[in-house]
Formats: structure tokens, C-alpha cells, sequence
């Protein structure tokens, strides 16, 4: 039977939550990108549930669902009205495993926002079995963390058409306003969820450790990674200047890497996948973040140092989650961004790729790189309006493409460019022209060009 819905946002009256059905309410109506698609809200608070209804004035009371995760049976009752339920409710290592197992078991697929991986791993070790058995679709990261990470990698490599290989993508997130802005730049609860990432960083090692073992249990070489291309892509810690984009230069210390070593260790296995024997999806990735001046990156550093010696610590930890405001020079607010600021606000993330013209049929080369691009992904602000759109054109993925995804997979849990990547690169390049059209942009800026091995 056809579900109800298209799609439901579970978590709308959240901060992030609320720009979501807001996006989904422009992008459905008349002449959207999205046009026609149905839609519904969720949360447990009637109240906050109404006053977001209102905002919204094309969204009737039939399209308003309470459900809460401390109640399964209202989870599994939202998830059994719709095809997709897109999950904006975070941390997600609190909230998010109960959707997660509501979805799977009214075999309804699932997006999520989540830029954790301590859950995503979680949901991997304890949920893969039952989403493939159940033929659903869970799929984490689809927005900021880690559209740009993952799908940007994506198409840097798909620069590289074979016999050529793309064996280094390092990426450059920059963060730009068409004018100053004051106040906060995000919301408080980012903020937390790094604190307790930080505070269950021991106990997210030992989980890994298990999901490789599981993995690695059930198909031999699962749990590996793809053989390195080329010599090893190391990235600086920072601060460092780097002379061809004019900036300093942070190691990133978002979700992006953990991401995209998912997605790799995906496609890696996958058949079809493969130039001279290696997967040709799956360069090094190396993530940075850039601030544009000497003043931000000392600042930076500072934070960090703060941040990292009060995290090892219980105290400590209360201090950040009380005063997030302070321990970030106004950065991150309960709160939140201003609409001034969310409208003055972009990201460009830059991709350097890096590999060889032409690949052995037998092996990669392993002389000096004698191929080169350089390529972006761009939007609006990306913690809110750029989110908001990468995750319904990630939604609207997996609802027009679920034949090819099903094909290749049948169902389990995913990370962006694992699931896109596995079902071939028409599923990718759809996905990204979807992007397009509602803004998220992905270019060539320059090149692919052959050049002397150096």
C-alpha cells in the first residue's frame, strides 16, 4: 500500500527541525523544486507542533503527528504513515536509536541530520542486520555533516574517468558573510553533541572495535579499508597558512573524515567499483576548515586548548554544556543564529584531487601525480538553510531512487556516498543535480589537467 506521506520531519519544532519543514514547505509548493511532494510534522509537544503549523499555512491538521521516543508505539505508528521519515532530532546518541528501530520494523526508510559517529557506528553494529533483512534504508549524514565531505569526494574522484585515478581528495571547508554579522553562528545543541562525543570517546573506540569485528565476521576483508592510492595524504594539524587559498588552516574536527572512511569502507567491497584493481571511489580524503585571518586562527587554537583539557573531565564537561556561549566567544547560543546573520551567511568547500592520467591494468602507478583538479560545493549558510536542503534533496533521493539503491543494496545502514556510490554514478549525478536545483552547487573550478609527475 502507498504510504500517506512522502516524507515526515520527526523533530520540527527544534531549531534545526523547524528550517527543515520550513524548506520543505517552499520547495513543495506550486513551481518548487520539490513541487507536490507530501509532507507531514512531528514531535511530542502539540503546542510547539501548532505554533510551527501556523508559520506554515499551506500544512493542514492532518499533516501534524505527535510522537515521542520515550513512547515506541506513537514512533512506529508516525513511521507506518510515511515512506521516509526525515529524524532533525538530536543529539542523536540520546534520541535517535528509538526512530531508528521504529523505522526498521514499519520497514519505513530513515534520513537523519546526525553528524555523530559514535550513533552512526552504533546503528551499524546493532541495526545493520535487521535494516537489510527488512529491505529499509537508514541513512545517516545527509546535511552539512556529511553531504559536502562525502558526495564532494564523490565527484572529485568522478573527475578521474577511468583509465584515469583520482588518489588524493583534500578538502577545504570556508565559511563567508556578504557582510558582518554579530552574534552567535550556531546553535548550542551542535555543541553539546560535541561534548559528549568527547566525554564517550573511549567507550566510541571500543564500539568500533566491535563493528569491525562483526563485520570482518560476516564477509572476510569487510572491516578494511581501501588499499592506499599513492603516498600517504597527510594533513597538518594547524595552525597552518596555506599560500593557494589565502587562509589559515585547522585540521576539521567535524563528523567529515569518520564519514567518508564509512563510505569508503563500503565501496571498497562493492563490485564494479574498481581501475588496475582498486576502487575507483576512494581516494585519501584529508578535511580542513579555513579562518581568514591571524586573530581567528590564534583564537581558534585557544578554544580548542580550553575545550580539550575541560572535556577530559566531568566538571568540566558541566562547565561546557552550561556555558556554551563563553567557552566559544559567542559562537554557539541556546539561542541560536540570528535570521540576519542565516541570511549574510555561505559555505565553499574546495577539493584538491590529485592522481594519475592513466592506471595500470594490473596496478596504480606508483610514480608522482600527473593529473589535477580543483572542485567545490557551495550553498547557503550550512548549519541551517544549506542543511535544510541537503537533507531533502537526500530525501527525495532515496523516495526517486529506490530502485537502483534497493538493487544494489537491498537495505542496511548507510553513510551518503556508501549508498549513492554502491548503486552506480548515475544515482550519484542525480543526486547532485537535485543539489543544484535548490542551490547546493557542486563545480569543476579548474581543470582536470596533466601536468609533469611531480
Amino acid at each position: 500500500m502507498a504510504a500517506e506521506f512522502d516524507v515526515v520531519v520527526f523533530g520540527a519544532t527544534g531549531f534545526t527541525g523547524e528550517r527543515v519543514a520550513a524548506a520543505l514547505h517552499k520547495l513543495s509548493a506550486p513551481g518548487g523544486a520539490w513541487q507536490g511532494v507530501r509532507w507531514a510534522i512531528a514531535g511530542r509537544s502539540g503546542e510547539k507542533l501548532s505554533r510551527i503549523k501556523e508559520k506554515l499555512p499551506r500544512l493542514d491538521a492532518a499533516h501534524v503527528i505527535l510522537a515521542d521516543v520515550a513512547d515506541p508505539a506513537t514512533l512506529r505508528a508516525m513511521a507506518a504513515r510515511t515512506a521516509v521519515v526525515m529524524n532533525a532530532t538530536g543529539p542523536y546518541r540520546f534520541y535517535g536509536e528509538a526512530v531508528v528501530e521504529a523505522c526498521i520494523a514499519s520497514r519505513t526508510d530513515y534520513v537523519d541530520l546526525c553528524g555523530e559517529p559514535e550513533f552512526i557506528d552504533r546503528c551499524l553494529l546493532k541495526h545493520g542486520d535487521a535494516a537489510k533483512r527488512a529491505g529499509t534504508l537508514i541513512v545517516h549524514a545527509c546535511a552539512f555533516d556529511s553531504v559536502p565531505a562525502d558526495l564532494g569526494t564523490l565527484f572529485t574522484a568522478l573527475q578521474f574517468p577511468p583509465p584515469a585515478l583520482c588518489a588524493h581528495a583534500e578538502m577545504y571547508h570556508m565559511f563567508e558573510t556578504s557582510d558582518k554579522t554579530t552574534g552567535a553562528i550556531a546553535h548550542a545543541t551542535t555543541f553539546h553533541a560535541a561534548v559528549h562525543g568527547f566525554a564517550g570517546a573511549s567507550a566510541t573506540r571500543a564500539q568500533r572495535k566491535a563493528l569491525l569485528a562483526k563485520l570482518e565476521a560476516d564477509a572476510a576483508g569487510s572491516s578494511k579499508p581501501p588499499l592506499l592510492l599513492g603516498p600517504k595524504l597527510r594533513v597538518a594539524g594547524g595552525p597552518s597558512f596555506n599560500q593557494a587559498l589565502g587562509k589559515y588552516t585547522y585540521l576539521f574536527p567535524g563528523a567529515d573524515a569518520a564519514v567518508v572512511r564509512t563510505s569508503q569502507r563500503i565501496l571498497a567491497h562493492q563490485p564494479g567499483k574498481r581501475v588496475g584493481g582498486q576502487p575507483y571511489l576512494t581516494p585519501q580524503f584529508g578535511a580542513s576548515f579555513c579562518v581568514a585571518s591571524a586573530f581567528w586562527a590564534m583564537a581558534i587554537a585557544a578554544i580548542g586548548a580550553v575545550f580539550g583539557m575541560l572535556s577530559q573531565y566531568s566538571w568540566g564537561r558541566a562547565l561546557l554544556l552550561a556555558y556554551p556561549r563563553a567557552f566559544t566567544l559567542g559562537a554557539f547560543s541556546e539561542e541560536g543564529p540570528s535570521e540576519d546573520t542565516l541570511a549574510k551567511s555561505r559555505f565553499r568547500t574546495v577539493f584538491y584531487g590529485r592522481g594519475w592520467a592513466e592506471a595500470s591494468a594490473s596496478a596504480p602507478p606508483t610514480g608522482g601525480f600527473d593529473m589535477r583538479v580543483r572542485t567545490s560545493v557551495s550553498g547557503p549558510d550550512p548549519g541551517y538553510g544549506g542543511t535544510a536542503l541537503m537533507f531533502a534533496m537526500m530525501a527525495r533521493t532515496v523516495i526517486d531512487d529506490r530502485a537502483a539503491l534497493q538493487g544494489a543494496v537491498r537495505g542496511g545502514v548507510f553513510t551518503p556516498g556508501g549508498l549513492l556510490g554502491s548503486a552506480g554514478v548515475g544515482v550519484v549525478e542525480r543526486a547532485i543535480a537535485r543539489m543544484g536545483m535548490v542551490g547546493i552547487h557542486f563545480r569543476v573550478e579548474e581543470g582536470p589537467t596533466t601536468t609533469p609527475p611531480s
